[in-house]
């Protein structure tokens, strides 16, 4: 979730800023809920595991985004784990100072239950049209993380084929032979940091 600037800036003047490396773990999936998180710095990867062990990635936080939130207003423990992608400076929030700065401005609670409702729409909406076979899924991430770069469309954040697979839903092989029948075929170029969408990609594989 991501605040206007004025609200963001009223949560930050009660925020600690901390300091998280590479790989740390911010909160796993189950832990009591003690904080909402600030992104300042760097890159966030939440994620889900079922029993097996099974990931499935939710989101991905950056500069200026807001996540923690919903358990602190509906719960006390966390649905989901959270990990730093990259060297991380986060604003963290304690639930107790949240909760005051939240009685303190019913405009920010009102910001904050719109920016859900938004994001839980769609959430939904995401569902109901995601395609079912692995090759349509990868397809849509693909075209949906890439943002325009010098000109050209490159997908957003660092994203190994086990990263794709986990949000496709689908084996890290069945990723690595898309993707390289995709390269084969002129439509992405893979480089060691960044895939970029060089035409649009095909509708079938």
């Amino acid at each position: 979730m991501v605040l206007a600037e004025g609200d963001r800036d009223f949560l930050l003047e009660h925020a600690a800023v901390r300091r998280y490396r590479r790989g740390c773990h911010l909160f796993y999936q189950g832990d009591e809920a003690t904080s909402v998180f600030a992104v300042l710095e760097g890159e966030i990867e939440v994620f889900i595991e079922n029993a097996q062990a099974d990931r499935t990635i939710i989101d991905r936080k950056q500069s200026g985004a807001l996540f923690g939130e919903i358990e602190l207003l509906g719960g006390q423990y966390r649905i989901a784990s959270a990990v730093a992608l990259t060297d991380a400076t986060l604003g963290v929030i304690r639930r107790c100072l949240f909760e005051e700065c939240i009685r303190a401005s019913p405009e920010l609670l009102a910001a904050i239950a719109r920016n859900l409702a938004v994001a839980f729409g769609e959430t939904i909406t995401r569902l109901s049209t995601l395609p079912l076979d692995a090759y349509g899924r990868l397809r849509y991430y693909l075209t949906n993380l890439a943002r325009e770069t010098n000109g050209s469309m490159v997908v957003q954040g660092l994203w190994t084929q086990q990263q794709l697979a986990e949000l496709a839903g689908c084996r890290r092989e069945t990723v690595g032979s898309i993707l390289c029948e995709l390269k084969r075929g002129g439509w992405i170029r893979c480089d060691r940091r960044q895939i970029t969408i060089l035409r649009p990609l095909p509708e079938e594989f």
